[in-house]
């Protein structure tokens, strides 16, 4: 249960980070994310209001990936109740400012219960010229010491 909610609208992004690296790729970049945790991107088309996961985020929601998109609606109401009114508020106001968004809220589990998932998301405009939003989604992990090797 969350106890406390720290809401930080900020209109002023982190600058993007900038690195060439030879022959890499976005699939890579989302392969490394996502090789000990389930980490996905996500894609919000505002013309049609249809999301499309990677197959983290369908993991993460406790749902069978499919190739084609799910309806926002559908998408919310995986949500605490008091936690969709704040995902739809944000998705609202980023619209408005074209600026982004991060939260940490609440999942329904399949069996009861919630858990914690972070999402980051940022306005855009598509090479095509329709306007999205695209971010990123995954479990939130408590801060804790491990070590991973692939191997």
């Amino acid at each position: 249960m969350i106890d406390d909610l720290t809401f930080d609208m900020r209109s002023d992004l982190r600058s993007p980070q900038t690195i060439q690296i030879k022959d890499f790729e976005a699939e890579e970049l989302l392969h490394i994310l996502s090789l000990f945790d389930p980490y996905g991107i996500w894609q919000l088309s505002l013309d049609t209001g249809l999301v499309h996961w990677s197959d983290d985020v369908f993991k993460i929601h406790e749902m069978k990936p499919t190739p084609g998109p799910v309806d926002l609606k559908t998408a919310l109401e995986k949500y605490h109740p008091d936690d969709t009114k704040i995902v739809s508020q944000l998705i609202e106001e980023t619209v408005e400012t074209k600026t982004g968004f991060q939260f940490v809220l609440r999942l329904k589990l399949e069996g009861g219960g919630y858990k914690l998932v972070k999402s980051t998301g940022k306005f855009r405009v598509a090479s095509d010229g329709s306007e999205e939003l695209v971010g990123t989604f995954s479990q939130f992990q408590a801060a804790k010491r491990s070590i991973g090797s692939i191997g």
